[in-house]
């Protein structure tokens, strides 16, 4: 499973590629996350947008995680939202990306996930 930063607007996003055992982690997170009340969508626009996971596998083609909203899409075409209470899968993301990540990049995520994300 490989994670982007979704961060920058004409070039290239930092990437980077979970072990086996973190990526199983955040699948058994993904399943686990509850629906979406709808009232909020992911990030647009200039600077962090979110956490972009590709490459998850088990008929889940690609999943944005942004500001305490989860928008999975299967493979057959299927959109889910589920909600991100407290951010807790971004912030184990971000955890897990930490030692893999420019500290200038690090420090604008973290900061991000200072803010309160309120409820989804």
């Amino acid at each position: 499973m490989d994670v982007e930063v979704d961060l920058y607007s004409g070039r290239s996003n930092p990437t980077v590629r979970l072990d086996p055992v973190a990526a199983e982690e955040i699948f058994r997170r993904l399943g686990n996350l509850p629906p979406s009340s709808g009232r909020r969508d992911v990030r647009d626009g200039l600077g962090y947008r979110g956490l972009h996971l590709t490459g998850v596998g088990r008929g889940i083609a690609d999943v944005m995680v942004s500001d305490g909203v989860v928008v999975r899409r299967e493979e057959s075409g299927t959109t889910t939202r589920c909600g991100d209470p407290g951010r807790a899968l971004e912030r184990r993301l971000a955890a897990l990306l930490a030692a893999a990540l420019d500290p200038e990049v690090l420090a604008l995520l973290r900061a991000d996930l200072a803010q309160d994300a309120g409820e989804p």
